[in-house]
């Protein structure tokens, strides 16, 4: 959430500045134009998120093409309204009545309006690119997971050979420095891979407890928000992992 916040913040950022160097071609100085196009920017942003986050999920992802037309034009018009007060009030303000401080190109509505629609259609192309970046990795992970549900065992190398470990038959896993140990219902292997590899390659009724412990939770007996027991042994459960395991194991 946090990243995502100073994600907007230095496109926004990124966004102001282009404003003013565009507006700044037409104004007496770079400095007012940035006056300038900080009054525009909140109109900018405003146009930005309501057609994002409001018009394409209900309008355009619903298939209701005319009323997002319908919709848009009345965005535009409106925009376009509080963007020339923007302008009378700058020409009154920032430029004193001064015409030769800025040019009349910069408060020209079809300056304005293709401007805000420019940033407005890229502010939402960049979107939808993350959306669907998002959308595949989503979709190759539940791949993934799809795959390690189908599978019945794990390969685990130890004693310098690749042994098939069922899942039924695992218990727990626990980290021991440079080696992890694999408990099953027979007894134990030790192999050097990681503890978090190993993680990656089981279905999802293993779960973290612990930043040395994985456990079949199918093969738990007792549970508190402390400690697990698994065959009569007691497994403690992490600070940090507490809340995860918990949601896990009561389902």
């Amino acid at each position: 959430m946090r990243v995502r916040f100073v994600q907007h913040i230095v496109y926004w950022t990124l966004v102001l500045l282009f404003l003013t160097v565009f507006f700044g071609q037409y104004w007496e100085s770079y400095s007012l134009a940035f006056y300038f196009s900080s009054l525009l920017l909140p109109i900018v942003m405003g146009t930005s998120y309501f057609f994002d986050l409001f018009l394409v999920p209900r309008y355009f992802l619903t298939g209701q093409y005319w009323s997002l037309a319908l919709y848009t034009f009345y965005m535009l018009v409106v925009s376009l309204y509080l963007e020339m007060l923007v302008a009378i009030f700058s020409f009154a303000v920032i430029a004193n009545y001064r015409l030769i401080t800025m040019s009349v190109v910069s408060t020209s509505i079809f300056v304005l309006g293709i401007t805000l629609y420019l940033i407005v259609f890229i502010t939402s192309f960049i979107r939808l690119i993350i959306q669907m970046r998002g959308k595949n990795k989503l979709i190759e992970s539940l791949e993934q997971q799809r795959l390690r549900n189908e599978k019945t065992a794990i390969t685990i190398r130890a004693d310098r050979k690749n042994i098939q470990v069922p899942f039924d038959d695992l218990l727990y896993l626990e980290s021991l420095d440079d080696y992890v140990k694999v408990v099953t219902r027979t007894g134990q292997l030790m192999t050097r891979e990681k503890i978090t590899k190993l993680h990656q390659d089981l279905p999802d009724q293993f779960v973290r407890i612990h930043r040395s412990f994985i456990i079949n939770k199918e093969k738990v007996t007792t549970f508190t928000r402390k400690q697990v027991t698994i065959n009569h042994i007691m497994l403690p459960i992490g600070r940090s992992f507490k809340q995860t395991a918990m949601e896990q194991l009561q389902f």
